[in-house]
């Protein structure tokens, strides 16, 4: 049973997580090499126990960016959890470090990013509904299955199980490479127009395709050059796509072409909902 968490970094994810484990009736405590964010995390509610490595603990949650997640297997781990679970954006490198982990480890990914994390606001509810991907590593066993799928309901998420190269496969089309593109097109209207102009000028379309571009400058790069062959081999594909279009003179196929694109699109909002356009 899930009485004890850990969370090891109180950013935006990990505090957010923490209220709502402590909401659920957990306790945890939690660290971070910055004593502002430990600090404002039991300013917040956050923590509802003092961390002591003599605790042992039934989960720790790794809520720190991706490369120090890959660095924390390098250690030798004196933790005393059952189970180890982690919050990076891509898996294939994390859950290979985790292989070989004394304690059983399980990689995670909860799909509840924001995409400005910059300016801080507590929304432990950003959780709630949300899937949350799941990868078993050669160091796994049944108990830590278990007690990170009562993790999982506890700050009410959904758990999906999912193959650690399927998963990187699948997020690096549905977010690393948003976010890239996202960067790319700001950088090209840098070049081309002056920013007080483009301000006034910028429609909903600009600012909807950018939004992702207001993301931690260390997360985008981490996503990147940790899913980094993923990802240049779906930028070469965008390429081609884009060098297609770039041959449409005719308007029925250029109708055509969007009109396929629209209706999948529709499909998709039908399903998960949209923000409006405006």
């Amino acid at each position: 049973m899930l009485k004890k968490v850990h969370i090891i970094g109180l950013g935006l994810m990990g505090t957010n997580l923490g209220i709502k484990l402590v909401n659920s009736g957990i306790k945890v405590s939690g660290s971070d090499i910055s004593e502002k964010n430990v600090g404002r995390a039991k300013e917040l509610g956050a923590l509802s126990l003092d961390h002591k490595e003599s605790i042992d603990y039934d989960l720790t949650v790794l809520a720190t960016p991706i490369n120090e997640i890959i660095n924390f297997f390098d250690s030798p781990l004196s933790l005393k959890t059952k189970a180890i679970v982690d919050l990076g954006g891509t898996k294939e490198l994390i859950c290979k470090k985790m292989d070989t982990s004394t304690i059983p480890s399980i990689g995670g990914h909860p799909l509840c990013g924001v995409a400005d994390n910059s300016t801080w606001v507590p929304t432990p509810e950003m959780y709630e509904g949300a899937p949350f991907l799941l990868c078993e590593t050669k160091s796994t066993d049944e108990q830590s299955k278990a007690l990170v799928s009562e993790f999982v309901r506890a700050i009410e998420s959904k758990d999906i199980w999912i193959d650690q190269t399927k998963h990187d496969e699948l997020i690096s089309l549905t977010s690393h490479l948003p976010h890239i593109l996202s960067s790319a097109l700001v950088s090209l209207a840098m070049k081309e127009q002056d920013l007080n102009e483009l301000i006034n000028l910028a429609s909903g379309g600009f600012d909807g395709a950018t939004r992702l571009s207001r993301t931690s400058p260390n997360m985008i790069s981490d996503m990147y050059l940790t899913n980094v062959d993923n990802v240049k081999d779906l930028i070469d594909k965008l390429i081609s796509e884009l060098e297609k279009i770039q041959k449409i003179n005719d308007e029925k196929i250029m109708l055509d072409y969007l009109s396929d694109t629209v209706d999948w699109r529709r499909a998709l909002a039908d399903k998960f909902g949209e923000r409006d356009l405006t």
